[in-house]
C-alpha cells in the first residue's frame, strides 16, 4: 500500500501560511494520523509543495518526516526549491539532469515519480529529458502495472484557479503514456481538491491537500472560503486491482 501526502506547504513553527494557517501543526497532525493507521503503508510519497517557498523550512520538515514509520519519497512542487531539496534526498532519486525523477521498482506495481516544476514559475512542464527518461521506463516495464505520480495535473480539472497553471505539455505526456496499456493511473497534487477523470482507459486523480482545500468551482480567486479539512490518500494494489481511499487528518 502507498500513502500519498500532498501540498503540505510547511512553514516554520513561528509562522503561518498566508498569515493565517498553521501548516507546521497540520503536518504534525498528518504524521500522527499516518502513524495511527491500522494497516501501515509500505512507503509515503509526498507529491510536491513540501514547503512554502523558503528553503530554510526543509530542515524542520524532514526532521518531522523522520517520525514516519516507513520510507518517505519527496517530490518537487512549484513552491519547492530544487537545489535545496536535493540536499535532503538520496542521490538515486535525482536523475542525470538534476531533476527529481525516479522509479520505485521493488513492488508488484511500478511507481514512477516525475519532476514537473519550473524554477520560479507556478505552472509546470515535463522537461524534454524527463520525457525521454519516462519513455525509457515505460518501455522497460511493459509487463508490470504502472502508477505515475506528478505534482502538476496534465489536464484541466474545470477550475478557474488552477487550469491555467497545470502542466503545460500534458497532451504530449498523455499521448506517450497512452501507448502503454499497463499504465493504470496518474496521480497529482497542486489543486488542493478532489478530482477524478478517465482518459484512454487511465484514471487521472488528485490528492487533496494535507493543509487546506480550494473550491474547485470557485469563479474568482477573491474572498475565497478555504476548507481547513485536510487529507491523505491511500492506494492499494492487490490481485491486479487498484483501490483508493482518502483519510481525513485529525
Amino acid at each position: 500500500m502507498i500513502c500519498q501526502i500532498s501540498d503540505t506547504h510547511f512553514v516554520s513553527n513561528n509562522q503561518k501560511l498566508f498569515d493565517k494557517y498553521d501548516t507546521y501543526s497540520k503536518f504534525e497532525d498528518t504524521i500522527n494520523t499516518c502513524n495511527k493507521l491500522k494497516d501501515k503503508p509500505d512507503f509515503y510519497i509526498i507529491s510536491g509543495d513540501l514547503i512554502h517557498d523558503d528553503e530554510n523550512f526543509y530542515k524542520d520538515f524532514f526532521k518531522l518526516c523522520n517520525q514516519l514509520e516507513r520510507p518517505v519519497y519527496p517530490m518537487m512542487g512549484n513552491h519547492d526549491q530544487r537545489q535545496a531539496l536535493k540536499k535532503y534526498v538520496k542521490t538515486n532519486l535525482i536523475d542525470n539532469n538534476g531533476y527529481l525523477n525516479y522509479a520505485i521498482s521493488t513492488y508488484p506495481v511500478e511507481v514512477i515519480c516525475l519532476d514537473t516544476a519550473i524554477k520560479d514559475q507556478i505552472e509546470g512542464t515535463i522537461a524534454e529529458s524527463t520525457m525521454k527518461w519516462l519513455e525509457e521506463k515505460l518501455k522497460k516495464n511493459q509487463n508490470k502495472p504502472i502508477i505515475i505520480f506528478m505534482h502538476h495535473p496534465p489536464i484541466e480539472i474545470g477550475s478557474v484557479l488552477f487550469d491555467h497553471i497545470k502542466c503545460n505539455n500534458g497532451k504530449e505526456f498523455i499521448n506517450l503514456i497512452s501507448k502503454y496499456n499497463n499504465v493504470k493511473e496518474v496521480m497529482f497534487g497542486h489543486v488542493h481538491c478532489f478530482f477524478s477523470k478517465f482518459i484512454n482507459g487511465m484514471e487521472f486523480s488528485s490528492c487533496p491537500s494535507a493543509s487546506i482545500q480550494y473550491p474547485i468551482d470557485a469563479e474568482t480567486d477573491r474572498n475565497l472560503n478555504l476548507d481547513t479539512r485536510s487529507y491523505i490518500k491511500l492506494i492499494n494494489f492487490t490481485n491486479g486491482e487498484l483501490s483508493k481511499d482518502h483519510i481525513e487528518i485529525n
